[in-house]
């Protein structure tokens, strides 16, 4: 397992987190997140419910767990009172290497951490991991437009929008539009 870890002081208070290579001991933990109607809400994909199994498949493909290389799936932890808790996720998906691209996500599935700053000082580490050590050039986001939260920390997180869809997100019986995003590392 790859010993990659990225810690941070919250924006707002003196709270600790961090950044650790996703594990499979996590799996179970993130796939109650995806299954969590609240949670899911926020996604701009739809998708069934989720299992250990599709956990599986999907963190496979990131090589969260390959030691010779950068891990791209992180679990985000808040230190409390001494003992670090899982609160989401963050990660680097549809990576182009010969482009030097990929895409970034990130979810805050423990609800108790939504409006905290959490979000926007993960993309931010985020941002710098992959621009700095990963070597990416230009990092994307896309959110719908009803997540304001997200579209939020990702602006403070230096991304830039690019262009809107519209009406590319069925929710609830509504059509909504999905905000795209990137930060682009300067020449």
């Amino acid at each position: 397992m790859s010993t990659h870890i990225i810690e941070f002081v919250f924006q707002r208070g003196d709270k600790k987190g961090r950044l650790r290579p996703v594990n499979r001991k996590d799996w179970a933990q993130i796939v109650g997140w995806w299954n969590d109607p609240e949670v899911r809400r926020l996604f701009d994909v739809h998708f069934v419910d989720q299992t250990f199994s599709d956990a599986e498949k999907w963190f496979a493909k990131a090589g969260s767990e390959e030691e010779e290389k950068l891990p791209r799936s992180f679990v985000i932890e808040v230190d409390l009172d001494g003992k670090w808790v899982p609160v989401g996720t963050a990660e680097f998906y549809n990576e182009r290497p010969s482009h030097k691209t990929a895409e970034f996500g990130f979810l805050i599935g423990d609800k108790n951490w939504w409006g905290k700053g959490i979000g926007t000082e993960t993309a931010k580490r985020m941002v710098r991991y992959g621009v700095d050590q990963v070597g990416y050039k230009r990092i994307g986001a896309v959110s719908a437009a009803y997540n304001v939260r997200s579209l939020n920390a990702l602006q403070k997180a230096g991304f830039q929008i690019e262009g809107i869809r519209k009406s590319y997100v069925l929710r609830d019986g509504d059509y909504h539009d999905q905000t795209m995003m990137s930060v682009v590392r300067p020449d």
